[in-house]
């Protein structure tokens, strides 16, 4: 009582109660007149109902602040690698275990080391084998990252915290103070209302008894999801910072076109008016496996040559895919790997420059042990943990020579399959999955002959629409990868322009100075 005597002084406490007086003498009449006129009752039953509505109204409350705060999570990148990818994992399982009790909120001190332990966790996690792994970043990328972390904030403050482009930190320090004193007197004040306006006394007590416990289970809720975020923001920054995933130039969108693989100039002219990056999307299989008619058959129209001799494909030729807007790409065919012109090194990197791979064999022919070798190939130049594997499909073709041979009555019933046209198509599908190795339902029978075309327009398509989350995925990171090797060597040449220029001016300083 002391302190918050010497706080406010007599004078001012005096003021204070002469000022407040009449409003506490009237909830003081109107308790004795409502006892009096016999609506004491009555109003106990309506500050009951009052209550049970605000009960029921807080828990509507906590249910949409729940909603909104499982819809502000952060996630991780779309376009991180399996790495990232299980970095993160370890950012989420660390999130998740953390409690406010823990590591309080007001405890700046104690987020300063849970801080530091995450960017420990993913520091290490991307250097291994540094002695120092937190040092392991650039200077540039470090201040950008704080740079987006602070812009990041800022965002949020002013689009969720009301009048905070008026608020000073001034004002937020006094009114802690201010906070701080009630709660160290707030056992005086809740006495004292109760002698000076017992009514309001009961009603306030009523509302402490009842929402207490879910007021503060919804201030934990958010005092958890606070700390849970904080520690996800930084571990999304920190990924990004020591796995390499950062873009100097973040003005630039991620999805911008970049620069042209070898051999596709013939789609130059088309995709410099572009808004985005296509998808890459490489066909790949033995000779006359059918690649060059799958091409005619995307497109609805001829558009390569195809014939029956052997290796027909000359390189690896680019097309432009752009139908009814669903699916914009660039699909490259490749000579066989079985004919004489096939570049294995060349494929492989073409191969890790590719959204989408569509590998074709046909299923008519049963020696498959070949293209096992060679699948395995691109599987295993595929397997990095820094980049993200392209999604396979493998289109079946030659499905009208399966037996009986003479029968092509489409569309056929695969599942279960209906008549033995079906049945050999089903049998030939798990032959190619088995040989492959790849899932079932990955293998597309297709039909590709002149006037035959089957599937492709239904089956095929699905499947491709189906994978193109995944291989929009893969296409983001080759954009930040292909922009980042540009960004450095247009950043080393601009460094040596610029110190070339202040080396060539010291000799002209030095003899200005000497004539002096």
């Amino acid at each position: 009582m002391k302190d918050l005597i010497a706080q406010f002084g007599w004078p001012r406490l005096i003021a204070i109660v002469v000022a407040l007086a009449p409003l506490v003498v009237l909830p003081v009449l109107g308790t004795v007149w409502l006892w009096q006129a016999g609506g004491m009752l009555w109003w106990l039953l309506g500050v009951a109902l009052a209550a049970a509505s605000g009960l029921l109204l807080n828990k509507l409350a906590v249910m949409r602040e729940q909603r909104a705060l499982d819809r502000t999570i952060t996630e991780p990148g779309a376009h991180w690698p399996g790495d990232a990818e299980q970095c993160w994992r370890k950012v989420e399982a660390l999130a998740n275990d953390a409690t406010p009790a823990e590591w309080p909120l007001s405890d700046g001190a104690g987020l300063m080391r849970l801080a530091r332990k995450v960017l420990v966790m993913v520091a290490g996690h991307f250097h291994p084998r540094a002695s120092q792994p937190l040092l392991q970043m650039t200077l540039p990328h470090t201040l950008l990252i704080v740079e987006r972390a602070a812009r990041e904030l800022r965002e949020e403050v002013v689009g969720t915290i009301p009048f905070s482009h008026r608020l000073t930190l001034g004002t937020v320090a006094h009114a802690r103070t201010l906070q701080e004193l009630f709660r160290r007197h707030e056992g005086w004040i809740r006495a004292a209302r109760a002698v000076l306006s017992p009514q309001r006394a009961v009603v306030e007590e009523l509302r402490r008894a009842v929402f207490g416990e879910l007021l503060e289970h919804g201030s934990d809720r958010v005092q958890t999801w606070l700390l849970r975020e904080y520690i996800r923001k930084l571990g999304y920054h920190a990924i990004e910072l020591y796995g390499g995933l950062v873009q100097l130039d973040d003005q630039v969108p991620l999805e911008a076109p970049v620069p042209r693989l070898a051999g596709d100039e013939a789609a130059a002219d088309d995709r410099a008016a572009e808004a985005a990056e296509p998808l890459r999307i490489l066909l790949l299989g033995r000779a006359n496996a059918g690649k060059s008619s799958l091409i005619n058959a995307l497109f609805g129209e001829v558009t390569t040559a195809t014939d029956v001799l052997p290796d027909t494909t000359t390189g690896i030729l680019p097309f432009r895919l752009d139908r009814d807007g669903a699916l914009r790409a660039l699909v490259f065919d490749t000579p066989g790997f079985d004919g004489e012109r096939f570049d294995e090194r060349a494929l492989e990197g073409i191969a890790r420059e590719a959204d989408l791979l569509l590998w074709v064999s046909a299923a008519n022919r049963a020696d498959r042990a070949e293209e096992r070798v060679r699948l395995d190939r691109v599987r295993a130049s595929l397997a990095d943990p820094t980049r993200r594997a392209p999604p396979m499909l493998v289109v079946m073709t030659h499905i009208d020579q399966l037996r009986p041979m003479r029968e092509w009555d489409p569309p056929y019933v695969l599942d279960p399959p209906q008549g033995a046209k079906a049945g050999q198509i089903v049998a030939a599908m798990a032959r190619v999955a088995a040989d492959l190795d790849v899932p079932l339902a990955r293998v597309i029978p297709v039909c590709l002959a002149e006037g035959r075309t089957y599937n492709v327009d239904d089956a095929l398509w699905a499947a491709m629409l189906k994978e193109q989350p995944e291989a929009d995925r893969v296409r983001l990171l080759r954009c930040l990868r292909a922009r980042q090797r540009d960004e450095d060597w247009r950043l080393l040449w601009t460094q040596l322009r610029s110190a070339g220029r202040v080396l060539a001016s010291l000799p002209r300083a030095s003899g200005a100075t000497d004539s002096r």
